[in-house]
């Protein structure tokens, strides 16, 4: 909208008492004034009409691919070791010992996107140390379904290095984002923890467009 503009064209000459002719037609008769009057508001419901026009199209929807960087706040499930624990830095490490250390995220996505990729960053201390971070839905009128697995970067499922930094597609048949139907979250499990602060979690991203 900031090439919109309004300029009045029409600029009357005063009548002056028991002088003006009034008349009309001739250049300051009604039919001339009547005329310029018509034509500004002409002018006027045009630029009226392109800023309704402007004001209807959508605001914040996204074009082409958008990136979705939640901050970590991993919850430790009970039983699990000692659950994950933060650095200074915001990642997220699982405790150290032989049993699972499982923590899950809890995701506020924009309604009506479709999900294309799930990215996890973090470090890995080596075998025999085995995690995984996957991006998952569970329909929020059944808490006892298993939640369908969209994405999933591990030891198990992915070429590990360290640090990893791995992108791995989201599952077409579940892209559709509907918060409406469905809870979405992260799930961290790992286990087999040897070296404290070894192994962990700094970053994961979704990648999305508009449905």
């Amino acid at each position: 909208m900031t090439d919109l503009s309004y300029t009045p064209t029409f600029k009357p000459t005063d009548w002056i008492d028991n002088v003006s002719r009034i008349t009309a037609d001739g250049p300051n008769g009604f039919n001339v004034r009547f005329d310029a009057i018509a034509s500004d508001l002409h002018q006027a419901a045009t630029v009226v009409t392109e800023i309704d026009t402007a004001l209807a199209q959508p605001v914040g929807t996204p074009t082409g691919q958008q990136l979705l960087t939640p901050g970590l706040d991993l919850v430790s499930l009970p039983g699990s070791g000692d659950g994950w624990l933060y650095d200074e830095t915001g990642a997220a490490f699982p405790s150290v010992g032989g049993s699972a250390s499982v923590a899950v995220m809890g995701l506020s996505l924009p309604a009506d996107i479709r999900l294309v990729s799930f990215r996890a960053v973090g470090l890995w201390s080596g075998a025999p140390a085995a995690f995984s971070i996957a991006l998952t839905r569970a329909p929020l009128a059944n808490a006892s379904a298993a939640p369908d697995k969209l994405a999933e970067i591990g030891t198990a499922t992915s070429a590990i290095t360290n640090p990893y930094d791995l992108t791995v597609p989201v599952d077409a048949s579940f892209a559709a984002v509907d918060p409406r139907t469905y809870r979405y979250c992260v799930v961290a499990t790992a286990s087999a923890i040897q070296v404290a602060g070894g192994t962990g979690l700094s970053t994961v991203q979704l990648a999305y467009t508009a449905s």
